[in-house]
C-alpha cells in the first residue's frame, strides 16, 4: 500500500486540478461590450438572470435603457440568453435578445432586435449582429 502512497497522491492532485477547470462562470456583474454598452445583471441560484442594460447606440443617437431577463445554463461551458425590453420613449415598444456563451471573461453573443413596424413594413423591422462583452473595470 505503501508503495502506491504516490500515485495516490498524484491522482488525487489532478482529481482536484481537474474539477477546478470546470468551475462554472457566471453572468453576475457587469459586463460591457465593443461600443461602450453596459448589462449590469444579477443570477439567481437556479440560473435566472435580471438586471438593467444601456445602450451607447440606439436609432435616435441617444443613450436607451432597458430591463433584462434571461437564463444561464450552468455546465462547463455556460451558455445562456436574455431579452432586453427597452423603456426609454424614444424605443417603447422594441426588444432586443442576446445568446452566446462565456470564454474566460468574455461574453461572445449574437443579438436581434425587433421594433414595432406595419405588416407592409415587416421585412424591416428587424436587426441582427454580434457582440463581444468583457467585465466593466
Amino acid at each position: 500500500m505503501l508503495r502506491k502512497l504516490p500515485q495516490l497522491t498524484l491522482l488525487l492532485a489532478l482529481g482536484i486540478v481537474g474539477a477546478s477547470c470546470f468551475t462554472v462562470q457566471s453572468l453576475a456583474g457587469c459586463w460591457t461590450n465593443e461600443l461602450g454598452s453596459t448589462a449590469d445583471i444579477v443570477m439567481d441560484e437556479d440560473g435566472t438572470l435580471r438586471g438593467t442594460y444601456k445602450s451607447a447606440v440606439s436609432r435616435t443617437g441617444s443613450q436607451v435603457e432597458g430591463v433584462l431577463i434571461g437564463f444561464q445554463v450552468n455546465v462547463a461551458q455556460p451558455t445562456f440568453g436574455f431579452v432586453v425590453k427597452w423603456t426609454t420613449d424614444s424605443v417603447l415598444g422594441a426588444v432586443s435578445v442576446w445568446t452566446g456563451e462565456i470564454f474566460g471573461d468574455q461574453m461572445k453573443t449574437v443579438w436581434l432586435e425587433r421594433s414595432p413596424t406595419t405588416l407592409k413594413n415587416n421585412w424591416a423591422a428587424t436587426l441582427t449582429g454580434s457582440d463581444i462583452f468583457t467585465r466593466c473595470k
